[in-house]
């Protein structure tokens, strides 16, 4: 500042309000709202003016924006994005910085400013229905839900159907974002057993709404699924359903999803599923590094003092069991897939393609590709190390130059009792 009396000339002007933004946007990675009163004092300024500057962002007028700006080689693609239906700014840019690899992208507030001077209009949402907080201590509540029948294309054109299940924390709003080919209750459980891994214990109370892989209706009355409790019970959390009428109250998890429109702006640049589950646990780490909008303050940072207050979980062996192990494998030329301490056979098409291998409780071992079950095993049965059925084996010696197809069953017959004398053999 200049003595009294003094005025400031535009440069000297025009420093402070660099400094101030400088400050303002330290405030904001630490995601604390600063003292506008006590900056403004410090700078010889209304504090309305300070919190103008924090409302829009810091933006300065120092000529820079008649200037060229960092982002405007890539105004094409910005274009492009914002006109995905459910892209908002926030998703846009963190899209740019994610795939361009440009160091001298501009941050979140200059982006704002440059998508509003350029006229580059949104399809964001409107506002959401006002309802009233309900706020939970620490370590009482998770709220989960859906996010349902998702729609994307790959790089090469193939459409992927999908699920991604979210769960939020009520104190720290810590959010989980899982990738689910489907929404039943075997899936459902499946999260369950990776979010209480993922948080290292488990909440007292975990809240939804009605969906079918928890609850039924009989009579009018809504009954939950028994396996889901059974599991719950086990795991130490109480499984209660969002009041009829009142979904507000598992509003934080229904601000989870919003995060997931960060998803649209991905849509036809991504390689195959296994990329796509990347670019959601992506999203998953910059929701919970940047502040809340309720608390001021990134879940992952509120996180550390909620995590003291979970309960520890119930036998996790037990809970594996109850929950059946799944895994993700890409299929060899062996069309071997790899389960319960063997090897299992899948059809000659899915070799060099994702599978999901679930073993249910039981002993069923379950194999889906895109979706669709291709194989299912009964671990219970036999002992061999490698398990092909006479169906997949034919298919696999089928076309080969010392096999006609009038002799592939009885050569696949003859090779699987060779097989299984070296500990493997036919289904």
């Amino acid at each position: 500042m200049l003595p009294d009396g003094i005025a400031p000339s535009r440069q000297e002007r025009l420093l402070d309000e660099r400094n101030i933004m400088g400050e303002l946007n330290m405030y904001r990675q630490l995601g604390v709202k600063p003292n506008f009163s006590d900056i403004a004092r410090r700078y010889g300024l209304d504090r309305h003016t300070v919190a103008s500057y924090w409302k829009e962002g810091g933006d300065v007028d120092d000529g820079r924006c008649r200037r060229g700006s960092g982002f405007d080689r890539h105004r094409a693609l910005i274009e492009e994005k914002a006109a995905l239906p459910g892209a908002r700014k926030k998703a846009v840019h963190e899209y740019l910085l994610h795939r361009c690899g440009d160091p001298d992208l501009p941050g979140y507030n200059a982006f704002t400013h440059y998508c509003r001077t350029r006229g580059i209009p949104f399809c964001e949402p409107g506002g959401p229905e006002p309802h009233p907080r309900f706020e939970t201590p620490p370590g009482r509540q998770l709220q989960f839900d859906w996010k349902e029948d998702l729609r994307m294309t790959s790089r090469s054109g193939e459409e992927l159907a999908f699920n991604v299940y979210t769960a939020t924390l009520g104190c720290s709003r810590l959010h989980k974002f899982s990738y689910a080919r489907t929404r039943t209750t075997d899936e459902l459980i499946a999260c369950w057993l990776e979010t209480i891994r993922w948080l290292g214990g488990v909440p007292e109370e975990w809240l939804t709404d009605n969906m079918s892989a928890v609850v039924t209706f009989s009579g009018g009355r809504r009954v939950k699924s028994e396996r889901a409790l059974a599991f719950a019970r086990e795991a130490g959390f109480s499984l209660q359903l969002c009041r009829p009428g009142m979904p507000e109250t598992k509003g934080k998890d229904e601000s989870a999803n919003r995060f997931l429109s960060r998803l649209a702006v991905y849509d036809g640049d991504f390689e195959d599923e296994r990329e796509l589950i990347e670019i959601i646990a992506h999203i998953e780490a910059r929701s919970n590094a940047e502040p809340n909008e309720s608390t001021g303050v990134p879940p992952a940072a509120l996180f550390m003092r909620e995590k003291e207050r979970l309960r520890p979980p119930g036998n996790m062996r037990l809970l594996e069991e109850m929950a059946g192990s799944v895994s993700e494998q890409t299929v060899p030329p062996t069309m071997l897939v790899r389960a319960a301490g063997r090897e299992w056979s899948v059809p000659r098409r899915c070799i060099g393609r994702r599978v999901r291998v679930t073993v249910m409780p039981g002993g069923q071992i379950r194999v889906t590709m895109a979706g669709e079950v291709v194989a299912v095993h009964d671990a219970s049965r036999g002992s061999g190390r490698v398990n092909y059925t006479e169906e997949h084996y034919a298919e696999a010696i089928a076309g080969k130059p010392r096999f006609s197809d009038t002799d592939i069953a009885e050569a696949a017959r003859a090779n699987l009792e060779l097989l299984d004398g070296l500990g493997g053999g036919a289904l």
